[in-house]
């Protein structure tokens, strides 16, 4: 297949990793802890923190995630 679809399904696969990034960087610029809460019932929770956890987990998975070009229907022995 061509170069470009290759290209473009690498963008796919990775593009997760750079939501997460700019939402842990969104997070941190945009937030602070202590504004704004979640309550269920007695349980409070801080939304700073849940969604900086949501995001480094986001990361996390991102990171650890592996970019097979079989998985889109492409030839692996092509060089990149």
């Amino acid at each position: 297949m061509g170069s470009w679809l290759r290209h473009y399904t690498k963008l796919y696969h990775y593009h997760w990793l750079v939501v997460a990034v700019g939402g842990i960087v969104a997070t941190l610029v945009y937030a602070s802890p202590g504004e704004e809460y979640l309550r269920l019932g007695r349980l409070e929770l801080d939304l700073f923190y849940i969604t900086l956890a949501l995001f480094g987990l986001l990361f996390v998975v991102s990171v650890t995630d592996r970019y097979a070009p079989a998985d889109y229907g492409l030839d692996g022995s092509n060089d990149e």
